[in-house]
């Protein structure tokens, strides 16, 4: 339900349990990617006319090819990123509470090439870019359905790259097919419920609201799995 809503969410939230409960890496990607690439492309055919292509540009030149080799890379090591990720994700959040931090954000958002690439990297290795892509679109001050749009189009970017990484690297398919399809269904579903009776009533400020506290959460639920 929270991707459905905010476009983020399954990778997020489930990487880090699915790690804890001790799955690999590779094998927590084809299990949650199908998931969250349904959904993202379930919300970019209600909203693709929201997207914003410029960030959707610079994702596509910058963050994909990061994406692949962090990737690649971590077939063979996975850096400890939580808590990076958590400390940046909940600076973010607090930016229409805290005017320096709000300043400060101002100031990284003019080297926003660059923090698009290291969300690449993130992404590629932790799969936790969605965190930094989700407190970018917060920290622009991106509208409701262009926030959603854009999170969604860049996850489905994700997703693709990160799959066809995988087939190029040889990793064998660990999730059994009828677990996988019907995990599909079952975010379809959720995506279908959602739409129809949730989204609606998020109105702009609501939906900011909504999405601070989302990233409120996922930073101290990265805080925890780190410790």
């Amino acid at each position: 339900m929270i991707q459905s809503l905010f476009g983020v969410g399954v990778l997020l939230l489930g990487t880090p349990w699915m790690l804890l409960l001790g799955m690999t890496f590779p094998a927590t990607l084809q299990l949650l990617l199908p998931i969250s690439l349904t959904i993202s492309l379930l919300q970019l055919s209600r909203g693709h006319q929201y997207v914003d292509r410029v960030l959707l540009r610079g994702i596509a030149t910058l963050t994909l090819p990061a994406i692949a080799v962090a990737l690649l890379a971590s077939t063979r090591w996975s850096p400890p990123l939580e808590i990076f990720v958590a400390i940046l994700v909940l600076t973010f959040s607090l930016q229409d509470r805290v005017q320096l931090i709000r300043r400060g954000l101002n100031q990284l958002l003019r080297f926003e090439r660059t923090y698009i690439a290291i969300m690449g990297l993130v992404h590629g290795a932790s799969n936790l870019g969605g965190s930094m892509l989700t407190a970018l679109a917060f920290g622009k001050g991106l509208h409701r359905d262009v926030s959603r749009a854009t999170i969604a189009a860049g996850y489905t970017l994700f997703a693709i790259v990160q799959l066809t990484t995988l087939r190029l690297a040889g990793t064998n398919w660990q999730v059994d097919l009828g677990t996988g399809a019907g995990l599909i269904v079952a975010g379809a579903t959720t995506f279908w419920l959602t739409e129809r009776y949730i989204f609606s009533r998020f109105d702009p400020r609501k939906y900011r609201i909504g999405l601070e506290i989302l990233l409120i959460i996922t930073g101290l639920l990265l805080l925890l799995s780190a410790l």
